[in-house]
């Protein structure tokens, strides 16, 4: 997957586990599942960027 397609998902992500955090009662199952696939998407974004750029920069980058 690339930069572009991980960065989508890392947003879809962050949003479902938003709105699964507003949901009550909460479904913890749920939270949990989404809580590690933003974490294993966040490795698989810094394994591809260089050891001397910060992984925040294509993140910034790409919300704009």
């Amino acid at each position: 997957m690339d930069l572009e397609q991980l960065m989508g998902r890392y947003f879809r992500l962050k949003q479902e586990l938003s709105i699964a955090y507003r949901a009550q009662p909460w479904h913890s199952g749920r939270i949990d599942r989404l809580a590690d696939e933003l974490s294993a998407t966040e490795r698989e974004i810094a394994s591809l960027q260089p050891a001397d750029e910060q992984c925040n920069d294509a993140l910034l980058s790409f919300a704009r």
